[in-house]
């Protein structure tokens, strides 16, 4: 069976993307709060394989983070499943590693 993975974001392309949003906050284009939440969601890519672990990891990543709902592909249904009923924990390890309550649920799809 042929996988056929996206390719990996490289924390540099991330941290570039997070310095021009703070680019952004200092010129006041946005309000500070929004950038926090825009920062947030950005490291939610960065802090995933620490917080679900590294089987989990190879069988799932994260693709969206928005109003607090974290999109994650998953390379089997039968992965979807199993992560399903770990999702409690996930959700709290995915805080944690945060640092603040800004994951409130997870959607798990196969591709």
């Amino acid at each position: 069976m042929v996988r056929n993975h996206k390719p990996l974001v490289s924390i540099a392309q991330i941290l570039g993307k997070t310095l021009k949003k703070i680019e952004i906050i200092q010129t006041n284009k946005i309000s500070k709060d929004t950038a926090f939440d825009k920062v947030k969601e950005y490291t939610i890519y960065v802090v995933w394989r620490e917080a679900v672990g590294e089987e989990i990891a190879r069988h799932a990543m994260p693709i969206d983070f928005n109003h607090g709902v974290v999109t994650v592909e998953v390379d089997s249904s039968v992965w979807v499943n199993e992560l399903k009923f770990m999702k409690a924990k996930l959700i709290s390890n995915l805080n944690e590693k945060l640092g603040v309550k800004k994951v409130k649920d997870i959607l798990f799809r196969a591709k």
